[in-house]
């Protein structure tokens, strides 16, 4: 979820919502629709609380994509800007596990001007395997910052279709 909606546009959605409940009356019990409004404040309250810890913390957890074939299984992660050298995939058992890092500096002089920055990102996410693969035929791609994972299964499921009598 980090990333997608700005916390400031989430707080004022937040303080809107809260105002809107006062206008109406919806604060006094007997309103039919205040135990709707209060889970809907609730989970308000919940997603600013993950966007503050997400803010806060120096990771982020990459959106990820598990496609099941008859052969494989496929997982498509988006890796905006990290390099293949920094990218950690790693199973153990029935779970498939990526780490990855992006460092970026850029460096900006001119006439009275001097100006460095540095960003530091790392990506983590795991995923948990529902069959099981071949590990050791496992194949991994990263191109235009999409990294696409093939898990071949270790036993192949061919579908049948039944006709029905």
């Amino acid at each position: 979820m980090t990333g997608l909606i700005p916390v400031e546009e989430l707080k004022k959605l937040q303080k809107r919502m809260n105002r809107l409940m006062e206008d109406l009356g919806l604060t006094d019990l007997e309103s039919r629709y205040l135990e709707e409004m209060q889970r809907m404040q609730q989970r308000m309250g919940d997603l600013m609380e993950e966007v503050e810890i997400s803010k806060d913390s120096d990771f982020s957890t990459p959106l990820a994509d598990l496609k099941e074939t008859d052969e494989a299984l496929v997982v498509t992660m988006d890796l905006p800007g990290v390099r293949k050298e920094d990218v950690d995939i790693s199973i153990t058992d029935d779970e498939l596990r990526v780490v990855a890092e992006r460092k970026t500096e850029t460096e900006v002089a001119e006439k009275d001007f001097h100006k460095r920055e540095r960003t530091y990102k790392r990506f983590e996410r795991s995923v948990t395997l529902p069959v099981n693969i071949k590990v050791e035929e496992t194949k991994a791609r990263l191109a235009e910052g999409v990294l696409e994972i093939t898990l071949p299964k270790e036993t192949v499921t061919s579908r049948k279709r039944i006709s029905i009598d």
